[in-house]
């Protein structure tokens, strides 16, 4: 059967609808044909580049301890500096950070480091130019930074004021915070891209 609608200034539209009868269905209005298969294959070669930016990052990193070891360095120097303008004392030696008798060793999964690498190997496998993705790469990574230092810092609060809590804050609500800080940041930067274009 067909269904014809007049949606103002005289156009109309025409769909033909399948009947219970068991006619033929048309395709839906605004789709042409092959549109879900050109659809299946861009998200298809999203997946596979960003699997070869996220090997490509493991080998860096799994090749280059000095990556690690630096954003061990660059997190501890970050909770140090904030509990200090915060006039919190604290005392850091090695991967340790003290304050009042409670301290807290910040080991390569205390870091940033993996969440904005999976970050960064999703927008650098999105298809937009590459003037495009370089500001997401910064901004989100300089957020992912942010967040985690918050984390850190929370994390540190828990273990002064509720020690009993560390754990479950710390390996779940944490890391679930994370991976979700992750996705949306990336959602966001993906609906910006594609309300550009």
């Amino acid at each position: 059967m067909k269904h014809r609608a007049n949606y103002g200034g005289g156009a109309s539209v025409t769909a033909r609808v399948a009947s219970r009868r068991g006619g033929v269905r048309e395709p839906a209005i605004g789709r042409q044909p092959g549109e879900r298969a050109v659809s299946n294959g861009r998200v298809f070669g999203f997946v596979i580049r960003f699997c070869v930016f996220w090997a490509l990052a493991l080998a860096i990193v799994s090749q280059a301890p000095i990556v690690e070891q630096w954003a061990v360095d660059a997190t501890l120097a970050g909770v140090v500096l904030t509990l200090r303008l915060a006039s919190v004392e604290s005392l850091s030696t090695g991967n340790l950070f003290s304050s009042g008798g409670t301290g807290i060793e910040i080991v390569p999964d205390c870091t940033p480091l993996m969440p904005t690498l999976v970050f960064w190997a999703a927008v650098a496998a999105f298809p937009v130019p590459w003037r495009r993705r370089v500001p997401g790469l910064l901004v989100g990574g300089a957020a992912i930074w942010v967040f985690n230092l918050v984390r850190v810092l929370a994390l540190f609060g828990v273990l002064v004021w509720m020690p009993q809590h560390f754990k479950f804050v710390h390996v779940y609500l944490w890391q679930t915070g994370t991976l979700l800080v992750v996705c949306a940041l990336f959602v966001f930067w993906v609906r910006h891209q594609t309300a550009r274009a």
